[in-house]
């Protein structure tokens, strides 16, 4: 079992799937790992916690839904993430093939069902029977984004693309090796992701109308992994000099160059061994979310965390005490993966202990404003190591 933070709020089990606080929220929403959260909070996408990992949709009214088209009953294997447009409506995600054969980038329309993109770069060659990954899709949903394989090349097994259903899918290329793209802005003219390095590091990127700039290159493995509507705001993690750690950052466009923050990780990480990663960006760029991983190994404890400009990182569990939402003790909190447009709903996926479940959530708020309603106090977080 990991490390969980219990606090004098986290005083009873949940007797349903949702807790409240005056206008505060959690809701469970179903076992499957939430990836991606519509503009307006009201739909989430995955994949299902099962060993198909198959693209899932939920709403409210819906519940948890199954697309279909999961590539691990056929293959063996998935790729990617699911992600999904700003109004709810399309989702893109690794597939099977039309014909079966080999897995690819697809895309998901309400009342239509499943398209794959097609046709691929002519350098594309199929690599272990997969041609390319979706790993998210602009805010329009006209772009999917990810990479498509290239068996045999020497200046990168895989190169980072942009595509559509009508249009076909397009390199992005690299500079000199392997690449990949991870989110698309409203329109899809500004995409983020990684480039690797002649040594085979991963550099963080951006893509501004096809042009690539590096964000962040100090040796280690960093990326860019989301990007707001507007695409003047970026996040991702990136190498710390000062304490010699991965850690959250965010880039802003300042009109003529990207400007780099970085903002640290929870109290407790330890420094060299632990990381923390930013995965979603609110419109405005004043909420970011992600996960943080305290030490190394293969027991390390893990949470997500809450970013905002006036009270930095929290994580989910301080978050919550704070709001004096009481949420049951055995939900160990993995990851926060998404946040809504206004930074009023986040998403993420944890564990409950009795059942060994993996399980999606969302914390609802009345505005980013409202993160810190209640001072720490007697709210005093105590870490408690069980194996």
């Amino acid at each position: 079992m990991k490390h969980r933070v219990l606090t004098a709020a986290i005083v009873a089990a949940l007797a349903g799937s949702q807790a409240t606080a005056g206008s505060v929220q959690f809701n469970l929403l179903g076992e499957f790992y939430a990836t991606g959260v519509s503009a307006d909070g009201t739909v989430v996408v995955g994949n299902s916690s099962d060993n198909l990992f198959e693209t899932v949709r939920w709403t409210a009214g819906d519940g948890v839904v199954r697309l279909g088209r999961d590539t691990v009953s056929v293959f063996g294997v998935g790729a990617g993430i699911p992600g999904v447009s700003d109004d709810g409506t399309r989702i893109s995600a690794t597939i099977t093939s039309d014909d079966g054969t080999y897995m690819t980038q697809g895309l998901w329309t309400q009342g239509l069902g499943w398209q794959t993109l097609s046709p691929y770069p002519a350098d594309m060659g199929q690599v272990d029977l997969s041609a390319g990954s979706a790993w998210n899709v602009s805010g329009d949903g006209n772009h999917v984004v990810g990479l498509y394989w290239r068996s045999g090349a020497t200046d990168g097994l895989a190169h980072a693309s942009i595509g559509s259903v009508s249009g076909g899918i397009s390199s992005l290329g690299s500079t000199g090796r392997s690449s990949r793209a991870n989110a698309a802005n409203h329109d899809g003219s500004v995409v983020v992701g990684w480039d690797e390095a002649s040594d085979g590091h991963w550099r963080s990127v951006v893509w501004v109308n096809g042009v690539q700039t590096i964000l962040h290159d100090r040796g280690a493995f960093t990326e860019a992994v989301d990007v707001n509507a507007a695409g003047d705001v970026v996040v991702g993690d990136a190498w710390n000099d000062a304490t010699s750690t991965r850690e959250a950052a965010i880039w802003r466009w300042n009109g003529a160059s990207w400007d780099e923050q970085i903002l640290g990780t929870l109290p407790g990480t330890f420094e060299i061994w632990g990381r923390s990663v930013a995965n979603g960006v609110s419109a405005d760029g004043s909420v970011v979310v992600g996960f943080n991983v305290y030490d190394f190994g293969p027991f390390s404890d893990t949470t997500g965390f809450v970013w905002t400009a006036s009270h930095g990182m929290l994580s989910i569990e301080s978050y919550l005490a704070r709001h004096g939402v009481s949420v049951d003790p055995l939900f160990d909190f993995i990851s926060l993966t998404g946040v809504s447009a206004d930074g009023r709903t986040l998403i993420g996926y944890g564990i409950d202990y009795r059942t060994f479940l993996y399980q999606s959530f969302s914390v609802t708020i009345p505005a980013p404003g409202t993160l810190a309603l209640a001072p720490l106090g007697l709210l005093v977080a105590r870490r408690r190591r069980t194996r």
